[in-house]
């Protein structure tokens, strides 16, 4: 059996088909999470001619949107980014399997592989979430530092580490938060580089070398965007707006982290134990292995904590050290086989695997109310002020302003995050006058900005409420309020704006 498992396109397979498994219910759900339904709206509207950043803003790093541009190259179909992200995953369970073989038995490192599979859905990662992508980047140039340990520790330095420093530098370009992460691999590098004696003038050019191949990756996109004529904009969503925005609005900081913790229990005490109670078995110190699993943990946490508002896709960077550390548990007989089982199915039963009915609901509900509101108007100018995004491309119409994502528009905490004035973006919105506006239903003033939810309300009074409907996510229902028969209303008060473009 331990033979078996070694055979590495076995182990390949099975992650393939485990993965696909856990997310075959979900394939096809048009709204499992509002970020991907935009990052895959954004690579939509680029093929289309409209740039990230320029004309769909948003701040998450410039390596997401090439990835969804390339997936709508290939088809337009929801299951389209969803079976990417599939084969991502499955990839990064591979890779953590790698990992954890350095570390400890064939056993326990196809398990952690195989909890950090269901461990995904259970946090968010079920889809396209931006973790599901470039935790393989992290997951690679992990693999390629561990087994460059040897010769770092005799002074040498393998070309490999360079390319670990670019993979590490990829993934920042899909979160900056990764920076931790990837700062951590070159200096326990350059430690082990160190510790195998060389000198302070070669360690000193290493990490010059190093550095330069972690930011090379950005500072392509970079350069790209200064060739555009746009570095402004680009600066401002990679810089400005993350130190600019408000974080924990809630100030319910623990609340949270509590609830993450009971989430994610049984991965965290696979992981403690691990680190704790079971030492590595590898050929190399297994206190430095400690050292190497803890550290790279701190790093995954500080990329959390450096932005403290903790929803449930803010673990999904911690699955990797956290499967990895767990590894070391899971392949202790039969006690680790039942921790790890346990694990599994956990997060499988609280993620939702193998609920197709979600999915079916999802599908029927927002093709109903594309259909109910064809009925009533051919061709809408709609504006989804709040609500489920995919009803633009459902539509075929999109609001004229690069606040595409409506997240931008009605949440407080988001105003004036881009280089844009929010406030003035929704006039311009408005003197396109919608025809057909969707709102939350009952939603709570205190969770609407100010500045753009009087104009929305005030814009609708003057228009029918077709109907209200229900919407499905992941993990929530909201019902919806339709309104439409707006195409008459005055735009008064809503006619500074400018020029508004088609749809």
């Amino acid at each position: 059996m331990n033979r078996l498992l070694q055979y590495r396109p076995v182990s390949a397979l099975w992650f393939l088909a485990f993965g696909l498994l856990t997310r075959a219910a979900l394939f096809g759900h048009p709204n499992y999470f509002g970020d991907e339904t935009f990052y895959r709206l954004a690579g939509q509207r680029w093929q289309a001619g409209l740039l990230p950043y320029v004309d769909v803003w948003d701040r998450k790093g410039p390596g997401l949107f090439p990835t969804y541009r390339l997936i709508a190259e290939a088809s337009h179909s929801i299951a389209a980014y969803q079976i990417a992200a599939w084969l991502f995953a499955s990839a990064t369970a591979y890779v953590i399997a790698r990992i954890a073989r350095l570390l400890t038995g064939a056993m326990g490192a196809l398990l952690a592989g195989t909890v950090y599979l269901a461990a995904l859905l259970c946090f968010g990662g079920g889809g396209g979430q931006t973790p599901v992508f470039y935790n393989l980047f992290i997951a690679l140039a992990a693999l390629i530092v561990l087994r460059a340990r040897p010769d770092l520790q005799k002074g040498k330095f393998p070309r490999a580490t360079i390319a670990a420093m670019v993979l590490a530098g990829t993934a920042l370009t899909f979160k900056q938060t990764a920076i931790f992460e990837a700062a951590f691999l070159g200096l326990f590098a350059l430690w082990q580089n160190w510790r195998g004696g060389a000198p302070l003038p070669r360690l000193a050019a290493r990490a010059a070398a190093m550095a330069l191949a972690g930011i090379t990756p950005f500072a392509l996109f970079t350069l790209y965007f200064i060739a555009q004529g746009h570095f402004a904009e680009f600066w401002h969503a990679m810089v400005t707006a993350n130190l600019t925005k408000t974080y924990n609005p809630g100030n319910d900081i623990w609340v949270r982290v509590s609830a993450l913790a009971l989430l994610g229990a049984p991965l965290l005490v696979a992981a403690t134990a691990g680190m704790v109670l079971f030492p590595a078995r590898s050929s190399q110190s297994p206190i430095q292995s400690r050292a190497f699993l803890l550290g790279w943990l701190i790093a995954a946490i500080a990329g959390v904590a450096v932005v403290p508002n903790y929803y449930e896709h803010y673990m999904l960077p911690l699955l990797l050290p956290l499967c990895v550390a767990a590894a070391l548990a899971f392949n202790r007989g039969i006690v680790g086989i039942g921790l790890s089982l346990f694990a599994t199915f956990y997060f499988a039963w609280f993620g939702h695997a193998l609920d197709f009915r979600r999915t079916a609901q999802a599908k029927t509900s927002i093709e109903q109310i594309a259909a109910q509101i064809r009925q009533r108007n051919a061709h809408p100018r709609l504006l989804v002020y709040e609500g489920p995004l995919q009803l633009y491309e459902a539509l075929d119409s999109y609001p004229p302003s690069p606040l595409l994502d409506n997240l931008h528009l009605y949440f407080p905490v988001e105003n004036n995050t881009s280089h844009l004035d929010t406030r003035v973006e929704m006039q311009r919105i408005l003197s396109w006058r919608p025809d057909v506006v969707i709102l939350f239903h009952a939603m709570p003033p205190g969770e609407e900005n100010p500045r753009t939810a009087a104009l929305v309300h005030a814009y609708i009074s003057q228009c029918k409420l077709w109907f209200t409907a229900d919407t499905h996510e992941a993990y929530a229902n909201h019902l919806i309020d339709v309104y439409g028969d707006c195409g008459e209303i005055s735009a008064g008060g809503v006619s500074n704006a400018g020029p508004a473009t088609g749809r």
